[in-house]
């Protein structure tokens, strides 16, 4: 059994990875309608935006994890169900979901209990990303 955070290297020894930082990009074509949905709709602040070399920005809740958006001439193919989508645990799932239905988005899956433990909804992006947005209960 391998710890998390360990990785097996060939010789069968464990070495531990730091991580700093986790950035999620989204490259995209609809640059400013992805920042108005992560800072409008998610919440998540603009930390810094760019226009020389390309356009683009960083946005944050703080913390370690950081959306960056790269605005690209990308193909605009529908991405298969089983793309990697985000993973967003917060504190005020409501909050977000009434901004989402506020903004048209499209939503995935309905808020709702999860059988784990918390409430969620799945809502999509204007990039075609599925961002599930949810809050965890603790468990006792």
């Amino acid at each position: 059994m391998v710890e998390a955070g360990a990785r097996v290297t060939a010789a069968g020894s464990r070495r531990r990875v730091s991580v700093d930082e986790l950035v999620f990009v989204v490259s995209t074509r609809h640059y400013d309608a992805s920042l108005a949905f992560y800072r409008d709709v998610i919440g998540l602040d603009l930390v810094e935006e760019w226009t020389e070399f390309g356009h683009g920005a960083v946005l944050s809740a703080g913390g370690a994890a950081r959306v960056e958006l790269i605005e690209l001439e990308v193909p605009d193919d529908p991405l298969p169900r089983h793309a990697p989508f985000l993973g967003l645990k917060v504190t005020e799932v409501d909050a977000i979901h009434q901004r989402a239905i506020a903004a048209n988005a499209p939503i995935l899956s309905p808020l709702q209990e999860r059988p784990w433990g918390g409430r969620g909804f799945a809502v999509q992006d204007p990039n075609g990303i599925g961002v599930n947005v949810y809050t965890a209960y603790e468990r006792g």
